[in-house]
């Protein structure tokens, strides 16, 4: 969905860079949330805003903050 390497991006930035997220492109984003110990809803979102072009800093604090 996103040749220019946005959603990669973004994944950097939540740092979700280990093995099952970073090559799992299969895998649900919920369940690398829940691996991560981060709200599966906030970090949905802030996928979902991509499409409107970048996700705000308030979407990507919520999805970097651990619960």
């Amino acid at each position: 969905m996103f040749p220019e390497g946005q959603a990669a991006a973004l994944m950097a930035r939540l740092s979700f860079a280990c093995a099952h997220c970073g090559g799992a492109f299969h895998e649900p984003l919920t369940m690398a949330a829940k691996r991560h110990c981060r709200d599966p809803r906030a970090v949905l979102e802030a996928f979902r805003a991509l499409n409107e072009g970048e996700p705000s800093a308030a979407q990507v604090e919520l999805a970097r903050k651990r619960v």
